[in-house]
């Protein structure tokens, strides 16, 4: 299908993934509108939408957003509504019998999304299923039933969520009852299981299933050198070949019943090297750009499912080594890691930036801009 002139509304504007987003869908001829939150966001800094709204509450306040996609969905300016995060998608979902009278989602199906929402169901649908992931205290199961079959550290992260907020280590039994007992952590309103020492390293894979449960893009990936240290997401990701995993992959998306884009993240330590399922990205993953670099356009696939097309397949070979970093990150990373010249070649190799395109510079100085002024406010926060 040509895409040329269709009228999308993409969300989240703050999000540095929105950058290969706008490419792609300029690349199709799309008549792109973005909704950002600041004049900093990659949405607004970029060259390649054609209106750009501003509208600062929209990032916290799901109320305001709501209105605000109340006014932009129901005026019947859009034909498409793309979102980048959890919370807008989720939003979309609980309004859908109102929204989609007048838009077609750019977003996977809402039974998958809501599953994969859910860190909890995720790791019990591997575990009764041969999909290699943390040992996870089972919701039917009590702390001491888990704790007989699992040993120290634990980790603790919230059921629903992204990145390492929230997230706490247990080291043993008198830490986890103190975040128990503390209220910090809510049995019910957490995932626990066991802590995978020494992994640095994950294994991430950009998958696209059709509506027909087939298969239309499958690549993996490595990510390593995670800022802040040993806690944060990875910045730099290298594609690599390991079809065994990427089977993984493809096996717990479809017992979800997923149709669309996912990104699997799974957890390697530097021990046995047996990558375990962390978590399903429902999202638009912000290195989705090393899927494009590796010639599978899914900004294309996505629009094709929503307007109920057959979806163009990217199964061919892709290149091992292809190399996408956050450019911030890395350097953070490469300022504070011990381990800054363990590869001390690496700097020399060709790396291509989330963010940054020849074509569309100024997002990446935007971006860049508004990293350091969120920087310069947790540190500031630190010192009180």
């Amino acid at each position: 299908m040509d895409f040329k002139g269709v009228r999308v509304l993409v969300l989240d504007g703050y999000g540095r993934q929105c950058a290969i987003v706008l490419k792609e869908l300029h690349n199709l001829g799309c008549d792109i509108t973005t909704l950002n939150t600041s004049k900093w966001d990659v949405g607004y800094a970029s060259r390649y939408p054609k209106h750009k709204i501003l509208e600062p509450q929209t990032r916290y306040d799901m109320d305001k957003l709501k209105k605000v996609l109340d006014r932009e969905i129901l005026s019947d300016k859009y034909d498409v509504v793309f979102p980048m995060l959890e919370p807008a998608t989720d939003l979309l979902w609980a309004n859908k019998d109102i929204y989609l009278k007048h838009v077609k989602y750019a977003a996977a199906d809402e039974e998958g999304f809501m599953k994969a929402y859910d860190k909890q169901l995720t790791m019990e649908l591997c575990m009764k299923n041969g999909i290699n992931c943390p040992t996870t205290k089972m919701d039917d199961e009590s702390i001491d039933e888990f704790l007989a079959k699992v040993k120290f550290p634990l980790a603790l992260k919230p059921r629903k969520g992204s990145g390492s907020r929230g997230f706490y280590k247990a080291n043993n039994k008198e830490e986890l009852y103190n975040l128990l007992d503390s209220g910090k952590v809510k049995i019910e309103e957490y995932v626990i299981q066991e802590f995978i020492e020494s992994a640095e390293a994950h294994r991430v894979s950009y998958t696209f299933i059709d509506n027909n449960n087939v298969t239309k893009t499958s690549i993996l990936a490595k990510s390593t050198r995670p800022y802040p240290l040993g806690i944060g997401t990875n910045s730099l990701f290298e594609s690599c070949l390991m079809p065994e995993v990427a089977l993984q992959a493809e096996k717990l998306l479809k017992l979800m019943n997923w149709h669309g884009y996912a990104s699997v993240c799974f957890i390697e330590n530097e021990i046995d090297h047996i990558p375990k399922v962390m978590e399903i990205n429902g999202r638009i993953s912000a290195s989705l750009k090393m899927s494009y670099c590796c010639g599978a356009h899914i900004v294309r696939q996505i629009l094709e499912r929503a307007y109920g097309q057959d979806v163009t397949a990217y199964m061919e070979n892709y290149k091992p080594g292809i190399r996408v970093r956050h450019a911030q990150a890395s350097m953070m990373w490469f300022l504070k890691s011990p381990d800054r010249f363990r590869d001390g070649l690496s700097c020399f190799k060709r790396t291509h930036d989330f963010v940054f395109s020849f074509s569309d510079p100024w997002p990446w100085f935007a971006y860049s801009i508004g990293c350091t002024k969120k920087y310069n406010t947790e540190m500031n926060k630190r010192k009180r």
